[in-house]
């Protein structure tokens, strides 16, 4: 079986957890690759977050031991990340303790609470609105993200601090080179060497690139005795459970909601890039309830909320994963650091680590759409570009809010654009049929009540035409949606010197609420001039609506026609009567 190939159908668990035995010793090597990436990540996250790396690394620990087995994906591999550390931080600075010390009882309380939204999320089904992220949005984020990773990663493949910002990254950008250890930039370089080489040219493909270039690595530093920075000592620590105070729930709602769609946001994108990276499709809804579940678990063993990452998942995918074990591996080495097995990865220098992450960040660029960026639609490359700006100097949720944002109003512009274009086409294809029907209507009519020279003399024309003129046809269709309905105000305008409004609905399947009250500003506007309106051909779907809003009341109930025929007869009586009447006024008035 190729990486690419699902064993298993997502949503049945006997299914699920029997695929765990399909490539034991490759997911076992994933999975400890994986935990080697996760590891600084989760410990630079913990002390961030103002609750200790032990958070991280509990939180690191229910990503791959509960969230693993649950998740949505089978490559999905999660953790803490920027964006969840940033707002335990925020909570940790607004919610102190009497003596300074923040206020672990809410924190967590927040954490597992965050937990059981992101469950009602994915039992909701909230999440298959991912589905509906476009394609330029997507590509941004991941091309962003893999500048951002790659830049990041620069300072300690170069035997350098780690920076704290993008911002500190760039500043520091023209003096690497003059300030990097060389030690560190060999061992960087070797692991990065051997991790594109085994990718390209090994033929133990059991053996993941990323372990093997970080064993070599590790290996070298450790025999020729280099002092370059390294992992360090990890904190080991036991079990402690912490219970939830149901009484913080109300006031930990916000901030839990926040950590709840920072998380979705965070893992859903994520999914969507393993997706393009694989070519497979995840269950949105199952990755929110096993982030959700992991989420309580890390709030009950005291550590931060976690959600998917995008570089673990990376490097698992390379790694040669092909099961959700990988995940489980990973949560298992994660446990054993906590109790005491951290000096087994202490001595792992930092520029291995960078090398890895490195290639991992390439990988992640969008080359699909890089070698013809150029090419992109003005529309699609404005969003491109947005996104990746942002996903480098702001944050990941914010570049993924404002871009969708942008392509939003971008789709519905063009729908817009694209309804009058329907709008105009339909009318030129039905308008001759009309008049043809209204003219052959007009003559009989005339002809019955002997009308054809009723006062209206020969420079007035034929009856037919003067009929034809003081009807105006509209021809809502499709859906008719809120950005779709300035031709309706524009046509309030064409009511002057009008009798009748014919409305043929039989071509509008659908109307939101936009749509609805627009349809009644034009009947009360044909109201308020005298017109008389009729209605031809309506669905029962939208009369339905129309009714609920009392729109319909605006239109008396024998003007309301199921056939467009019988609707422009009744037009046709309508105006041809309005023409006799002010024919005769105009011969009394002459008389």
């Amino acid at each position: 079986m190729s990486m690419m190939e699902l064993p298993f159908k997502n949503g049945l668990a006997g299914d699920r957890f029997r695929s765990l035995t399909i490539n034991v010793r490759g997911d076992v090597l994933a999975g400890i690759t994986v935990a080697m990436v996760v590891l600084p990540m989760a410990l630079a996250f913990g002390v961030a977050s103002g609750l200790g790396a032990l958070a991280g690394i509990w939180s690191a620990v229910a990503a791959g031991l509960v969230a693993g087995p649950l998740s949505g994906s089978i490559w999905s591999v999660g953790g803490p990340t920027g964006p969840i550390t940033l707002q335990v931080l925020s909570i940790t600075q607004t919610h102190r303790l009497e003596n300074g010390a923040p206020d672990v009882g809410f924190i967590l309380t927040t954490v597992c609470l965050s937990g059981v939204i992101l469950m009602v999320f994915g039992i909701g089904k909230m999440g298959q609105f991912i589905k509906f992220t476009p394609y330029s949005v997507i590509s941004g984020f991941m091309t962003g993200l893999g500048v951002l990773y790659m830049l990041l990663q620069l300072n300690p493949f170069l035997g350098l601090p780690g920076a704290s910002s993008i911002s500190d990254a760039l500043l520091e950008f023209p003096t690497l080179l003059a300030r990097a250890d060389p030690l560190a930039v060999m061992v960087g370089s070797l692991t990065l060497g051997i991790v594109i080489a085994w990718q390209k040219w090994s033929f133990v493909t059991w053996l993941p690139a990323p372990l093997v270039g970080l064993l070599v690595g590790t290996l070298t530093a450790y025999l020729s005795g280099w002092e370059i920075p390294k992992i360090g000592e990890i904190p080991a620590g036991s079990f402690h459970f912490s219970v939830p105070d149901v009484s913080l729930v109300e006031a930990a709602f916000v901030p839990a909601a926040t950590l709840a769609g920072l998380c979705m946001f965070d893992s859903l994108l994520t999914c969507l890039i393993v997706d393009n990276l694989t070519g497979t499709h995840h269950d949105s809804d199952q990755e929110l309830v096993g982030q959700g579940t992991a989420n309580i678990f890390a709030g009950l063993m005291g550590g931060m909320g976690s959600a998917t990452n995008t570089m673990p998942c990376v490097v698992n995918i390379h790694s040669g994963a092909k099961s959700r074990l990988a995940a489980i591996v990973m949560g298992l080495v994660m446990l054993s650091l906590v109790f005491g097995l951290g000096s087994l990865v202490e001595s792992i220098p930092l520029a291995a680590l960078a090398g890895i992450l490195l290639k991992a960040g390439y990988d992640i660029l969008d080359m699909r759409v890089l070698p013809v960026v150029r090419r992109l639609p003005k529309s699609d490359l404005l969003v491109f570009a947005l996104v990746v700006v942002m996903t480098v100097f702001w944050n990941l949720l914010s570049a993924v809010v404002v871009g969708l944002a942008v392509a939003f109003f971008r789709f519905v512009k063009d729908m817009a654009d694209r309804y009058k274009v329907d709008l105009d086409r339909r009318t030129a294809d039905v308008q001759f049929e009309e008049d043809d029907l209204l003219f052959a209507m007009a003559r009989e009519y005339a002809k019955q009540h002997r009308i054809e020279g009723v006062g209206l003399g020969e420079s007035s024309g034929r009856i037919e035409q003067q009929v034809r003129e003081r009807i105006l046809i509209v021809r809502p269709h499709g859906p008719l949606f809120f950005g779709a309905i300035d031709w309706l105000n524009e046509t309030v305008e064409h009511l002057a010197d009008k009798d009748v409004l014919l409305i043929r609905a039989q071509w509008l399947d659908e109307l939101d609420l936009s749509g609805a009250y627009a349809l009644g500003d034009l009947i009360e506007a044909a109201n308020t001039r005298g017109v008389e309106v009729l209605m031809a051909g309506m669905s029962p779907r939208s009369r339905q609506l129309l009714e609920e809003l009392k729109e319909l009341d605006r239109i008396k109930p024998d003007h309301l026609h199921e056939r467009f025929s019988e609707a422009l007869e009744h037009a046709v009586q309508i105006v041809q009567s309005t023409i006799v009447q002010n024919s005769s006024i105009s011969t009394a008035q002459a008389g």
